[in-house]
């Protein structure tokens, strides 16, 4: 039986990681698209992204790695049942009980290493991540720039654009600004190159202009203003802005420490995820099983159909406690009890024979 058991638990470590790393790989590929474009805007310097994908990880890992622990239980099981090897197996008097302690320690391993990812790597590389995104928030769209393409910025108050960057990034070539700030009249300036500077007492960045020309008002009205300049500074932001942090950027014992519904909402979230990797796996095992002549795949929609349920009904109840609709202590633990009771009915109805 150790054999079997071997044989099982290779199998179905191989199904994870080959599950997990597709669903990375579609994940941070759809996130990497999203932060290119982002960059393109000016909202991100383009050598950030990576950093930026690199911090969201444990946030990914977190969730993708007990829907593929699920996944992987459905498939491989899936595949003994169909092509008849769990006869083979049950014949040697091994039922869904000995199954359950095959998988009980390598479950235990990716139930570890999620905790590991949901109680101290999310918080934390979330926390650096909103540090590194206010740092970049405080950089002017000076630093953002792209040569060659407008930036917008406050929605639509300001328009940024340069022909060319130096090569060490400090000075603009052929610089457009326009601003328009409600019933203001319209500013636009043009100016052979630019600089950054950074006020030291208030931290207010400027933009300083030489050899250019500041245009105000409306064309044609008697009021329009032609200014020629050999140096000129625009302000462009009005002081270091702050950005505060969200919840879950908060470490598991200051979640523990603060005790408001929030905060509790979140911790009982992260300590759910764990759970989810045994309970989950539980559920998978019970549906896992096929009918003759079925095939391997027979019973993945209602196991992933029963995995997408126990998820939300946890969402919603986080929501709940977070919302004060629900005891912190009452509300995310039900869930787990009522899918445990629901994996351990579908567990005893798969051990039973099997209907043509």
């Amino acid at each position: 039986m150790a054999v079997a058991a071997r044989y099982i638990n290779r199998e179905l470590i191989l199904v994870l990681v080959s599950v997990t790393a597709v669903l990375l790989t579609v994940t941070v590929g759809g996130r990497f698209i999203s932060y290119l474009q982002d960059a393109a805007l000016g909202k991100y310097a383009a050598d950030s992204i990576i950093r930026i994908l690199y911090l969201r990880l444990p946030g990914f890992l977190q969730l993708l790695l007990p829907f593929g622990w699920s996944l992987a239980i459905l498939l491989t099981l899936g595949r003994l049942h169909a092509e008849s090897e769990f006869v083979v197996l049950r014949g040697g008097g091994v039922g869904p009980g000995r199954v359950l302690r095959w998988l009980l320690m390598p479950a235990m391993v990716v139930a570890v290493l999620v905790g590991c990812f949901s109680l101290l790597l999310a918080p934390d590389f979330d926390r650096r991540l909103t540090e590194f995104l206010a740092e970049e928030q405080e950089n002017s769209e000076f630093s953002l720039l792209t040569p060659g393409i407008f930036h917008i910025y406050f929605r639509g108050q300001r328009v940024t654009y340069a022909d060319a960057i130096s090569e060490t990034g400090d000075s603009l070539e052929g610089v457009f600004l326009a601003e328009l700030k409600g019933d203001s009249a319209p500013m636009t300036v043009r100016a052979e190159t630019g600089e950054q500077r950074v006020d030291p007492v208030t931290g207010t960045r400027y933009l300083v202009l030489t050899n250019g020309h500041r245009y105000l008002g409306r064309a044609g009205h008697p009021d329009y203003q032609v200014v020629s300049f050999g140096r000129l500074q625009q302000r462009l932001e009005e002081g270091t802005r702050t950005r505060e942090p969200g919840i879950e950027t908060i470490s598991t014992a200051e979640l523990r420490n603060r005790g408001d519904a929030e905060s509790m909402a979140e911790l009982h979230f992260r300590l759910a995820l764990p759970l989810v990797v045994l309970i989950g796996g539980l559920v998978s095992v019970g549906v896992a099983r096929t009918k003759p002549r079925d095939g391997r795949f027979a019973r993945l929609v209602p196991g992933l159909g029963l995995f997408v349920a126990y998820y939300a009904a946890i969402i919603f109840n986080r929501n709940a406690i977070s919302d004060g609709l629900l005891p912190a202590a009452f509300g995310i633990w039900l869930v787990h009890g009522a899918f445990l009771a629901i994996g351990w009915l579908l567990l005893r109805a798969s051990n039973q024979p099997a209907r043509v």
